[in-house]
Order: structure tokens, then sequence, then C-alpha cells
């Protein structure tokens, strides 16, 4: 079955929107590099249900397996530490579909 790695981010506010536009097209499009992952859509919260998520990101991918690779994934490291000067929070929750 098909994962979705479903991660809900609250950011620093020195992470301004045209930095984290930028930010996040390089590290979705670093993400879909890593095998089995399918898909990767991130994107800033739009609604004021649940002010303390600023951003959130999606990744559709192969099956579990390429869930339990993806953590200690080399590329999925690096994106971390390009995130973490901004990240004030982050909360990740994974289905099968």
């Amino acid at each position: 079955m098909t994962v979705l790695h479903v991660v809900l981010l609250e950011m620093k506010p020195e992470l301004t929107a045209d930095l984290a536009a930028e930010l996040f097209a390089k590290t979705d499009a670093m993400l879909k590099q890593i095998p089995g992952v399918i898909e990767v859509k991130s994107g800033r919260n739009f609604t004021t249900r649940s002010p303390h998520i600023t951003h959130a990101s999606i990744m559709t991918m192969k099956d579990k397996e390429t869930l339990a690779n993806y953590r200690p994934h080399p590329i999925h490291v690096e994106v971390q530490g390009m995130l973490k000067p901004y990240l004030k929070a982050a909360t990740v929750g994974d289905i099968e579909i």
C-alpha cells in the first residue's frame, strides 16, 4: 500500500514568505530524489484553524519500506539541517492509502 507522510510545521517568524518558497522548492526537489518517494508537496497554511501550524509537507511514498529507509537517508538528514534554523516545532503522521 502507498504511504502518505504528513509533516505539520510551526516555523519561526523570521522565515519570510519569499525565503519559505525558495527553501521548500529546494527541499521538495531534494526529497523527490530519495528512492520510493513518489511526490512531495509543501506549502503555507492559509487557515486560522490551527494558528501554530504555519506550513505543511505531504510526501507520497511507494510503501512502508520506503518510509523506513526515508528517515535515515542522507538527503532527508540534509533537508532537516536546512529547515532546523527556522523550525519551532513539527508534528508527523503516516497513513496507508
